[in-house]
């Protein structure tokens, strides 16, 4: 019985989130007399999202994933601390470059952007180099 319960401890954990989300939204109601669904849908997304990666790990053989060893471990260390460091001097390059062209306001849509892309290219990049 406790084997399966630490298998499944993300889905506990997402199964708590909805119910306090419940509880939460129930005195909100009683004390406000009004319901914000996007706590909901919030909460129901998150729920499954973590009930979906505790599934992946439940039915994902063991045998599939390799254990990296230490080089590799640094190597990967190495190149997040180095590419972390150029998306910086990359932004602030481009935010100076588009303060001298004379824009006053920069939409944070496009920093965050910037952002999403470092993490996606960051993450390939660290994928890559677990693959070899």
């Amino acid at each position: 019985m406790r084997r399966t319960a630490e298998i499944w401890n993300l889905t506990f954990r997402a199964a708590n989130i909805l119910i306090g989300t419940l509880l939460g939204l129930a005195l909100v109601y009683v004390i406000q007399k009004e319901v914000n669904l996007s706590v909901l849908l919030g909460a129901l997304t998150g729920a499954l999202l973590l009930f979906g990666i505790n599934l992946i790990r439940v039915r994902m053989p063991n045998g599939i994933v390799s254990r990296p060893d230490e080089s590799l471990r640094k190597k990967s260390v190495k190149f997040l601390l180095v590419s972390s460091h150029i998306l910086l001097g990359i932004l602030f390059l481009a935010l100076s470059i588009i303060n001298f062209l004379g824009v006053e306001s920069v939409p944070t849509s496009l920093l965050w952007c910037g952002m999403i892309g470092y993490l996606l290219i960051a993450g390939i990049g660290v994928f890559f180099m677990n693959r070899k």
